[in-house]
């Protein structure tokens, strides 16, 4: 569920830190977009249970030198098969993100990615795509992920959504 929160500032903090305030506004404006553009069930939005994590908190694996974020699904053993639900971490690459941040709008960047990200938990949600699939399926998956995503935010009025997508068109198309 969307909520309100006042502005925010440059998206940095004095340390080179992503702003809580800002990754809160746009990870909560994504959910809203995701949510109606893929008219997801009260059931299918609760599904996407997810925690923000970040380079300089401690991740549950390692991600790729090219990657700017990533999911890591866990799941709880502890619950009967049939209540249990898929929990994902997303990972921030928070000091390419800052940097990449620099030179393009960091809140239409944290806007992409967790549209994206949201959009390959809904396909995990729905059985579209799954998880665990190979690396060339998984290569597709990520083009595809990218079309929904760059279709969803293609007429957005907000500052360098355009820069963002075509940046995101040249390393996935």
């Amino acid at each position: 569920m969307a909520w309100f929160i006042p502005g925010w500032g440059g998206g940095l903090t004095s340390e080179g830190r992503l702003e809580r305030t800002l990754l809160a506004e746009t990870s909560s404006l994504a959910e809203e977009l995701v949510a109606e553009a893929f008219s997801l069930t009260s059931r299918e939005f609760r599904a996407l249970q997810y925690e923000l994590l970040t380079e300089r908190e401690k991740f549950p694996c390692t991600l790729p030198d090219f990657a700017l974020a990533g999911l890591v699904r866990a799941e709880n053993k502890a619950l009967h098969p049939r209540k249990r639900r898929d929990f994902y971490f997303l990972l921030l690459a928070e000091r390419k993100l800052a940097t990449l941040g620099r030179r393009y709008s960091l809140r239409a960047l944290l806007l992409y990615i967790f549209t994206h990200e949201l959009i390959h938990m809904v396909r995990f949600a729905r059985f579209v795509a799954t998880f665990w699939m190979p690396w060339e399926e998984r290569i597709q998956e990520e083009r595809t992920v990218h079309y929904l995503t760059r279709k969803l935010l293609q007429g957005s009025p907000w500052e360098g959504i355009q820069e963002i997508l075509s940046l995101f068109d040249k390393i996935y198309l």
